[in-house]
């Protein structure tokens, strides 16, 4: 079936329309991002800024989520404030996860999880997440420079 316009308005507001679905994706369902990727998950990583690196390495929107897959018996997860992330407590943690998490992200903001077995969250298995409303709009393309025109200088005849 083919659509009908009344008019030219319609013809460029269809097309609008259109334009903004292909450029701006629906995240309604968003991400899955297993944190620290398929090597590491969530451990005690080899260096203490693993995760920070990792986090800022991506972009998360809200309805982004955050899969956590660890061993119950070597590790915990808890979500607690900037203070309890710096800290590395969790004595008034928001929320207490277990294994395997999937903590989906609902809200703008910055978010913190922290391991509190033994010394694990001083060693850096920590994560601190910042989300965002909706994605950074698509980066331009860098556009290639315009040739100058030719010049042709005529012949001197003598």
């Amino acid at each position: 079936m083919a659509v009908k316009f009344k008019d030219s308005f319609h013809v460029y507001v269809y097309i609008i329309v259109v334009v903004v679905l292909i450029y701006y994706p629906d995240h309604s369902n968003g991400a899955q991002y297993l944190v620290g990727g398929e090597d590491y998950k969530w451990s005690i990583p080899l260096t203490n800024d693993f995760y920070t690196n990792w986090s800022s390495s991506h972009a998360f929107v809200v309805g982004d989520t955050l899969l956590f897959d660890y061993d119950p018996e070597l590790h915990n997860l808890f979500q607690v404030s900037g203070r309890e992330f710096k800290d590395c407590t969790a004595d008034q943690a928001f929320n207490v996860y277990h294994s395997p998490a999937s903590v989906r992200l609902m809200e703008q903001g910055v978010f913190y999880y922290v391991c509190t077995v033994l010394n694990y969250c001083s060693l850096g298995q920590k994560l601190m997440v910042s989300v965002v409303k909706s994605p950074p709009p698509p980066a331009a393309s860098p556009s290639s420079p315009t040739p100058s025109p030719l010049v042709l200088e005529p012949f001197l005849q003598d």
